[in-house]
């Protein structure tokens, strides 16, 4: 059999080559625990007899097979062993909770063949309902092993260290540690994300080259400083996912002895790499270009339209390499699909004048802390507990937790008790506290801000062509405690220096007939003229955007039904600070108060085209 890669489509026929090739020399070393190692004659023979074993099991052809293990022999055993026999494995990562894992099993059948052709399916997403999957036939997968062999720099030389944590989409991932071993180099697994581990099997195993993400690279680079460990072997660190802060970056070759390559990719395709020939600062700042040729990266706003290079959007990609579509999933292709075919990463990105894309931010986690975020755990209180310090200000602060969270999705959302549907010439959209201070504010905290404009600009458009009224409600200024009870958000009502913190955002900013009423309590009907305002404009119905969704649009809610209102809450179209009060303030309007909808039900009843019933 040859071994010339570019002669073989299968992932089976790449790995046949290399351990045909050289079956006496050391294909994967496991050094978690008591080390072992398998030259690609062994290794050949473990997928053999996996293979064996899977097929006296009545595991065949077109059947699909979950695999949910870490980076290890096991995994990459199990993937090539599977592909022998004609199977197709569902790589799930280990970290996703047991609820999502048997919905993937559930999903994908795993009990049933079908010839479609599939070579690999790719868990891409934690959301409620059909799981996202990322569908590779034989020649995509096989051009994706090639493809990220280059961007490796993998070659027979080559000692790749697999470290954990390991990302569960992208780059670093199984595709890569498939594409060292097809280049016919060597994995070492086993080392944990502490860098003393993992620099002693740096040293023992010679290892020329691994994958970090950013904040690992940020802690070995620390540590290197004080190690006694020899690192003279690595040659070339692969930091993926974006957004390397640039000290960090300048820190690598100086404290690992290495060469830095910036890599961003996604399960669904797209690879993007720093490049040599763009020069070191290239290297340095991220600027990187798509490996497949033909490729192409589009910065968008949230209207789909280009930015000029240097302002920050969403990342659109489309090409080759990048799948049209998840397997059987059209409600998710729908979300994250553009039309003409451009994949929605996720990420927030911006180009350079020439044309070198900059990613500022990575997408949200496809699972793991911020599945965790996502669950609120509701904890007896302690019979005591430590006095809190008295505020020099006399306020009383109540701290949220912070966590990274997503905007739900249509299908997370509470049932509607209500019955109500949404009529545009009976509706007003209220926007609440859209101003620059809170939403810098939230994206320090990493709550979903950047989805919060776009769906309320996508509503307050959607509005004024419906002839809907727009009402904006903005907060007097700093509120303080009067022994009355707490101010949930002291801290973040405080007054900011500067104009440009108490002025709108731009994309949501009023325009001429819209309402601005200053509120002087959380509710946007207290001690203003909402109430007067809505009878006025003869509208009994309320669309509440905006923040935070456990004080402002609550109360908002609760006091529109008091006063006979019909009150929508636009679940990813509000936010707060965290996922657990997000989840309690829909959960408490859909009990009480209110119907909770979502940003596409709502501009559906808005535009003239659809009918208003698709609301609610």
């Amino acid at each position: 059999m040859s071994t010339d890669a570019s002669r073989h489509t299968t992932l089976d026929g790449l790995f046949r080559a290399r351990a045909e090739s050289h079956p006496e020399r050391v294909a994967l070393v496991d050094a978690a625990g008591e080390r072992a190692e398998w030259t690609w004659g062994e290794l050949a023979g473990r997928v053999e007899d996996r293979a064996a074993e899977l097929a006296d099991l009545r595991i065949g052809e077109g059947h699909r097979v979950a695999v949910a293990l870490p980076g290890s022999a096991a995994l990459v055993t199990e993937v090539l062993a599977l592909g022998r026999i004609g199977a197709v494995p569902v790589v799930v990562p280990p970290s996703v909770p047991e609820p999502t894992a048997r919905a993937v099993r559930r999903f994908t059948g795993s009990a049933a063949p079908y010839d479609d052709g599939l070579a690999l399916l790719q868990y891409a997403g934690d959301e409620v309902g059909a799981p996202r999957l990322v569908p590779l036939d034989h020649p995509a997968l096989a051009r994706a092993v090639r493809e990220r062999a280059g961007v490796l720099g993998a070659g027979e030389d080559t000692v790749h260290l697999v470290v954990r944590p390991e990302l569960t989409v992208g780059v670093p991932g199984l595709l890569d540690w498939l594409a060292v071993l097809c280049a016919g180099g060597r994995l070492v697994t086993g080392a944990g994300d502490d860098p003393d581990d993992a620099f002693r099997l740096v040293a023992a195993e010679r290892v020329t080259h691994t994958a970090l993400t950013a904040p690992l690279t940020d802690r070995w680079t620390a540590a290197a400083a004080v190690t006694a460990w020899d690192l003279t072997g690595l040659r070339t660190l692969v930091v993926s996912g974006g957004a390397l802060a640039e000290p960090v970056a300048r820190r690598v070759l100086p404290a690992l002895g290495c060469s830095l390559r910036q890599v961003f990719g996604t399960a669904e395709g797209l690879v993007a790499r720093t490049w040599q020939e763009d020069g070191t600062e290239a290297a340095l700042t991220g600027r990187a270009r798509a490996v497949s040729e033909g490729h192409e990266l589009r910065v968008v706003d949230h209207r789909d339209r280009d930015v000029p290079p240097g302002a920050e959007g969403q990342l659109l990609s489309r090409g080759p390499d990048t799948v049209r579509g998840y397997w059987r999933s059209p409600e998710h292709d729908t979300r994250h699909f553009t039309t003409d075919g451009f994949h929605r990463t996720g990420a927030i990105a911006r180009t350079t004048e020439t044309g070198l894309l900059v990613v500022v931010r990575g997408p949200e986690p496809a699972s793991g802390r911020a599945k965790a975020a996502r669950t609120v755990h509701r904890l007896p209180a302690p019979r005591s507990r430590p006095t809190r310090p008295h505020r020099p200000e006399g306020q009383t602060e109540m701290t949220p937790p912070m966590f990274p969270y997503v905007m739900p999705t249509p299908t997370m959302l509470p049932a509607d008790r209500t019955g109500w549907t949404l009529d545009p010439a009976r509706a007003a959209l209220v926007v609440l506290n859209l101003q620059n201070r809170f939403v810098r504010t939230l994206e320090r905290e990493a709550a979903p801000a950047a989805e919060l404009l776009a769906n309320t600009a996508r509503l307050i458009d959607g509005a004024r062509a419906a002839g809907v009224p727009v009402i904006h409600s903005v907060p007097a200024g700093v509120r303080r405690a009067t022994g009355r009870g707490p101010v949930p958000y002291a801290r973040l009502v405080a007054p900011v220096a500067g104009a440009d913190a108490e002025a709108f955002v731009d994309r949501v900013e009023p325009r001429a007939g819209d309402t601005v009423l200053t509120a002087r309590k959380y509710s946007a009907f207290a001690r203003t003229r909402l109430d007067g305002r809505l009878r006025e404009l003869e509208r009994d119905q309320v669309v509440i955007l905006g923040l935070y969704a456990r004080a402002g649009v609550l109360m908002t809610a609760g006091d529109a039904w008091a006063q006979d209102l019909e009150a929508f809450v636009v679940a990813d179209a509000v936010a707060d600070l965290c996922a657990g009060h997000h989840e309690f303030a829909l959960e408490w309007v859909a009990d009480t108060c209110g119907a909770v909808t979502a940003t596409d039900r709502v501009a559906a009843a808005f535009d003239a085209g659809h009918p208003a019933a698709e609301a609610v």
